[in-house]
């Protein structure tokens, strides 16, 4: 991980001003009134899949958001008849914005959207300028704001998978003990677990977090936390928190890194977030811990997220590490008779991470989806993805 060598930075954008997490609202209650239809292409017809349709009010509040399937296709409800509009997110490229829809009582509507298959190139964004707290020129907010939505795409996408109740992850927890330099200094050990309906890579509720920190003492313990989506969705996190684009010379992925406020005070998390330039998709985090008070190299403490999109659209986080320190007392030092204050000594490191090795689909999926998305039972190979487990 790099957090300072070879950076090029703009200027920091307190991303809390923007309204983003309308899209983790689920589907709303259910009732009779709904509205399905087939997301595709401008001039092409082409079903579009993976990406979010939002179902949104007179105000612009979410009412319910799915996810489209390999076909394109989709299906919202709506609590109440009234009149609404239709949004679409798909990563890499412009969000749309429909024309009005009318849902009157137990109706049952069509609608064809389309959507511009012009993609967002992320390569031009990465401006330079002068260091400043979360400031901007208007030029250099918009290439932050540009990048963000990129990924707050991606992280949205993550939230809602893990809230769908027919996904059924399998994975690998694992724990091994580093040197003091970051080189293992043993075999790991790994435990097969399975989670239905929520992914297995989940944080503590944000408001925990922000309140008592990245770093708490839970029943005499120290525990480490690392951020999931829904933490980096947050408008407590975004408020507390800077951001910046970076790029370095020896990446081909464009950063946006992120750092606490200065009036933080518990300790919290900085870090950054890898997309992709050529398909503008969120690739991973690297985060470190900020404020620790332990007299010891802490650079090589905090964590690693790794995204991954899945063929039905889905994203989930495919591979998540933290690592913690171990910390000794050194034997008592004296100098000229004269005893010298004790020291503290990082002997090793702590890592703990995970690896998803499979997803399934275990039951019918919420809305209308193609034929070609549904699964049996047990789901065929051809359902199934796999990953590689990394010793």
């Amino acid at each position: 991980m790099r957090f300072g060598s070879g950076l090029h930075v703009a200027r920091t954008l307190p991303l809390a001003v923007v309204g983003i997490l309308c899209l983790l609202c689920g589907v709303g209650p259910a009732g009779a009134q709904t509205v399905r239809g087939t997301l595709v292409e401008v001039g092409t017809d082409r079903p579009i899949p993976g990406a979010f349709v939002i179902l949104e009010d007179p105000t612009g509040q979410a009412i319910s958001t799915t996810l489209t399937g390999s076909a394109g296709t989709w299906l919202l409800r709506a609590p109440i008849a009234g009149t609404y509009r239709l949004r679409a997110d798909r990563i890499g490229y412009a969000s749309v914005l429909s024309d009005s829809v009318v849902l009157r009582r137990g109706e049952s509507v069509s609608y064809r959207f389309t959507l511009d298959v012009a993609p967002i190139g992320l390569t031009e964004l990465a401006v330079e300028g002068a260091d400043g707290q979360c400031e901007l020129l208007a030029e250099e907010g918009l290439a932050v704001y540009r990048v963000w939505e990129e990924a707050r795409k991606a992280l949205a996408a993550i939230v809602w998978t893990g809230q769908q109740p027919y996904y059924r992850f399998d994975a690998v927890h694992y724990q091994r003990r580093l040197d003091a330099d970051g080189v293992p200094a043993g075999p790991a050990e790994y435990e097969e677990v399975r989670y239905f309906g929520r992914h297995p890579f989940r944080s503590i509720p944000t408001r925990d977090l922000l309140l008592g920190g990245f770093v708490q003492s839970v029943a005499g313990a120290v525990q480490y936390y690392g951020p999931d989506a829904e933490v980096m969705l947050s408008t407590d996190f975004l408020r507390r928190h800077c951001f910046q684009l970076v790029e370095t010379e020896d990446s081909d992925l464009i950063g946006l890194e992120f750092e606490p406020v200065d009036e933080a005070r518990v300790i919290d998390i900085a870090g950054i977030m890898w997309l992709d330039p050529a398909n503008s998709e969120l690739r991973r985090l690297d985060f470190r811990y900020e404020n620790l008070d332990l007299s010891v190299d802490t650079r090589r403490l905090g964590g690693t997220v790794e995204f991954t999109r899945l063929p039905s659209g889905a994203w989930i986080v495919q591979h998540w590490a933290i690592r913690v320190p171990i910390i000794e007392q050194a034997p008592p030092r004296s100098s000229g008779g004269r005893a010298l204050p004790a020291r503290r000594l990082l002997t090793g490191i702590d890592e703990g991470g995970g690896q998803v090795t499979a997803v399934f689909l275990t039951s019918r999926l919420l809305g209308y989806a193609s034929t070609d998305t549904l699964p049996v039972r047990p789901p065929p190979d051809s359902l199934i993805v796999r990953y590689p487990i990394r010793h």
